[in-house]
């Protein structure tokens, strides 16, 4: 499990490294004092023990050789501090340096190196600091004391043996005091630096940093809750009055585009309050004109199924020969004729009143699509041949039963028969064929093709949606010359969605069409009732 990070805010993250940098900051700058004034008091105490040494050695040595001496404390006229001298010769140096290491290691460096005067060291001892100083007298120290000759240094280093040795052990009070007015002033001054850095720093962090941040954040935690109408107030001269301005600025636009975008909404809302009552109008009256042609269509079939009959009765009625006769015959033929297309008019505007109106209910049973095709080639073949149009089967083999509709899938062909025989020229063909769609993974047929295929004028592929529309025709001089509404193929479209299939259009001009219907082995679910197209 991960560790939960630890997040600080932003004064104390500029609390912990402000007073981490004042603390480096004071440390740094006030051991350099310390240690130099440590420096200046150790080398005080060194000079002060040479001065010593050289005048108890001058005192002490008479002779060209080296007066004994035993330990002989003397005490400072200035400051009353004990100081203990010894003179050690050269025959102690081995029982000295094994009771004393420190004596020890300096004569092994006198001896060794011939320049080395003197050396001193601090050690503390019961609490209390003492510098002890050793001091190497040679052979040219005792002539020199003595008045005699002095060789040069060149000499010396090789012919100036270690005579005798002088220590001096001293008490310095003065040194110590020196050294403890020196850690309390730092200290002294280390404190009140520290509590002046930490009374500059708060400022400015609080004062300059840290409060025009919190405005800012105060600010944008009371637009998060919505409220933009609060502006940040921040008079501090710099960048983080910029940046409030800006922030001020980009609430001002933000703001106004609130306000622009709640006044389109009640727009919006008003417009779709509009456009939803003239929905519901509209509905209506698409639902009253459904009916209106549903009624009228079934009124009108009445009187126009009686006037044909008439007219049929009427031409077995007239005589067979004669002028009379024959433009009687022709006045009852053109009768019937234009009674019989009127009846399909109704019929057809009565389907799609009743589709549209969702009255149209499926009759599911297993049919035959080969013996439909068929049966379709016969009812339309006089048409063809009064055209001199060949038509042509083109049915697969072993088509099997399918769960559908058959007056519905029968009407579907036969408009798209009507149709290629209709557009089709003297001398051209018309194609009706079928073949079953089936599953790749499984082999399984799903579903059922039918196409009708004609050797017409084609239909341009910007047309291919119109086609389909209520009426509509492609063109108004094949619409004069074959006569028809345009509704034989909205009639389709629906009836194949009814179905659970879908009708598709390849053609172009000059070409021929072919149009496709595709519907599934078994009608699985029956299709809502559509609702009326509004824009009709």
């Amino acid at each position: 499990m991960p560790m939960p990070r630890l997040r600080l805010s932003l004064a104390n993250k500029c609390q912990i490294l402000f007073g981490a940098a004042v603390l480096l900051i004071l440390i740094a700058a006030l051991a350099v004092p310390w240690l130099r004034m440590h420096t200046l008091v150790t080398n005080g105490q060194r000079e002060i023990a040479r001065e010593l040494a050289d005048a108890w050695l001058g005192d002490l040595i008479q002779l060209v050789g080296v007066v004994h001496s035993t330990p002989e404390p003397l005490i400072d006229a200035d400051d009353q501090q004990p100081r203990r001298l010894r003179l050690i010769t050269a025959e102690e140096f081995d029982t000295v340096a094994e009771r004393d290491p420190y004596v020890g290691e300096a004569i092994a460096k006198f001896e060794s190196s011939p320049t080395t005067r003197d050396l001193m060291e601090t050690q503390t001892v019961d609490g209390t600091r003492l510098y002890r100083y050793v001091r190497a007298v040679r052979q040219s120290d005792v002539e020199r004391m003595n008045g005699g000759f002095v060789p040069s240094l060149s000499i010396t280093q090789f012919s100036d043996p270690l005579r005798a040795v002088l220590i001096i052990d001293m008490q310095a009070a003065w040194a110590e005091r020196q050294l403890t007015l020196n850690l309390v002033y730092t200290i002294t001054a280390g404190l009140l630096a520290l509590l002046l850095a930490i009374a500059v720093f708060w400022f400015i962090t609080t004062r300059i940093i840290l409060s025009p941040v919190r405005v800012l954040r105060e600010t944008a935690e009371k637009v998060t809750d919505g409220d933009l109408n609060i502006r940040a107030d921040i008079n501090t001269g710099d960048e983080f009055e910029q940046l409030s301005d800006t922030f001020n600025s980009m609430l001002g636009s933000l703001k106004g585009s609130q306000d622009q975008l709640r006044d389109l909404n009640k727009q919006l809302d008003l417009k779709l309050g509009e456009l939803a009552e003239s929905n519901l109008s509209l509905h209506e009256a698409n639902r009253i004109k459904g009916d209106f042609l549903a009624n009228v269509s079934h009124e009108l079939r009445t009187p126009l199924n009686s006037i044909i009959g008439f007219a049929e009765v009427l031409s077995e009625t007239l005589p067979a020969d004669g002028e009379a006769g024959d433009k009687q015959r022709r006045y009852v033929h053109n009768i019937a004729t234009s009674s019989r297309s009127l009846l399909q008019l109704i019929n057809e505007l009565l389907d799609l009143a009743k589709i549209e109106a969702g009255r149209i209910d499926l009759h599911v049973e297993p049919m035959s699509v080969v013996d439909i095709c068929e049966t379709l080639l016969s009812l339309i073949r006089p048409q063809a041949d009064a055209k001199k149009i060949t038509l042509k089967l083109a049915m697969a083999r072993r088509l099997p039963m399918v769960e559908s509709d058959p007056g519905k899938f029968q009407q579907v062909l036969f408009n798209f028969l009507s149709n290629a025989v209709k557009f089709t020229p003297e001398g051209g063909t018309v194609e009706l064929g079928a073949r079953a769609l089936s599953d790749e993974s499984t082999g399984d047929p799903t579903s059922v093709q039918v196409w009708v295929k004609d050797s017409g004028p084609g239909i341009a592929e910007d047309m291919h949606a119109a086609v389909f529309d209520k009426f509509r025709q492609v063109d108004a001089a094949h619409t004069k010359a074959h006569g028809g509404t345009g509704l034989g193929l909205a009639i389709c479209k629906e009836l194949a969605r009814l179905l659970g299939g879908k009708i598709d259009l390849d053609s172009t001009p000059d070409h021929g069409a072919t149009f496709t219907l595709t519907i599934p082995m078994m009608i699985t679910s029956r299709s809502e009732p559509l609702m009326p197209d509004l824009a009709d």
